[in-house]
């Protein structure tokens, strides 16, 4: 995040309103901070380095034990300190994916952890931040679009130029940017807990979720339609594939290049609700090297929300 010269840097934060059901429907976990004496979202400052997605399911961990997943963006808080500073807190809905500690990191801090009805948890939360984030849970239950899962369109991490490698487009490696990214991309996609990897066989697309995938124990399987030559030969194979990989509703990375995004994106038009297609790029190159595009749908296949990231490699 830039900063224009002689501001102050803003105080980064992030967190996640972690659901379930429970025995009379469905519960939210907060937290008790002594400190305050009130309720709040699990949430905290990020570390130097560290992303907002890492950040938030690290912070959920520490503050109550539990390891979450991320699914579809809550409001970010944004208000001034009483140094003057900017404090920015992202905030993700949440759902539990183990229980790793038996409560908080340090009881100072949090002393307490609830899981409560929406209701309650509407009554006890005093920030504002935490009132608009219970809110937006509460119009997408209604909405019946609560439960989705994400689908990751990954651009391949920087690599060798085009005019420095004659050995082929298809063994076109990684440079050493883009090694870092496929490097920092685990910590970042993790967050979102994706249970497939879907690939161009490709060395630059193989290289950069070759690392994730082993992190999350899953097999890299390939497509040739996520090719370059594939899309350039038959677009519309490229596009069914697409179109699956949204029907099927399954949290999946699909990593492809460059020249396969339009048609990428023009399938995601065609699903994404009015809102979340604003979300959409629009221009080549569509996405940085090594960004990812971060779609959130539901089990129908609809698009709801749409967020972009990039790994954090310093500098």
């Amino acid at each position: 995040m830039r900063v224009a010269p002689g501001m102050p840097q803003p105080v980064l934060a992030a967190g996640a309103l972690t659901w379930r059901e429970g025995a009379d429907g469905l519960e939210v976990m907060l937290v008790h901070r002594p400190r305050y004496d009130d309720w709040s979202v699990p949430k905290g400052k990020l570390d130097p380095g560290e992303t907002f997605p890492a950040a938030a399911v690290r912070e959920v961990a520490e503050e109550t034990g539990f390891r979450v997943r991320l699914h579809r963006p809550l409001p970010a808080s944004v208000y001034l300190l009483p140094d003057g500073r900017t404090k920015i807190v992202q905030f993700w809905i949440g759902t539990v994916r183990a229980q790793i500690a038996p409560g908080p990191k340090n009881p100072a801090e949090i002393d307490e952890v609830r899981w409560t009805s929406l209701d309650e948890a509407e009554r006890l939360v005093t920030r504002q931040g935490d009132q608009v984030a219970l809110a937006a849970l509460r119009r997408f239950l209604d909405a019946d679009e609560l439960d989705t899962v994400p689908i990751i369109i990954q651009r391949h991490g920087a690599a060798v130029s085009r005019a420095k490698w004659r050995k082929g487009e298809a063994s076109r490696p990684l440079n050493s940017k883009g090694k870092k990214q496929a490097k920092a991309l685990p910590t970042l996609i993790d967050a979102f807990d994706p249970a497939s990897v879907l690939s161009s066989p490709w060395e630059r697309c193989l290289a950069t979720v070759t690392p994730l995938a082993s992190l999350e124990g899953l097999r890299v399987r390939t497509k040739d339609q996520l090719t370059e030559d594939g899309n350039r030969r038959q677009p519309a194979r490229t596009a069914a594939v697409i179109h699956r990989v949204l029907q099927e509703a399954r949290g999946t990375v699909v990593c492809t290049h460059r020249p396969v995004l339009p048609t990428v994106i023009e399938v995601i038009r065609e699903v994404a609700d009015p809102g979340a297609a604003l979300e959409l790029p629009r221009e080549d190159p569509f996405l940085a090297a090594g960004e990812a595009l971060l779609l959130h749908t539901t089990s129908s296949g609809r698009v709801v929300a749409i967020e972009r990231h990039l790994p954090n490699i310093g500098g």
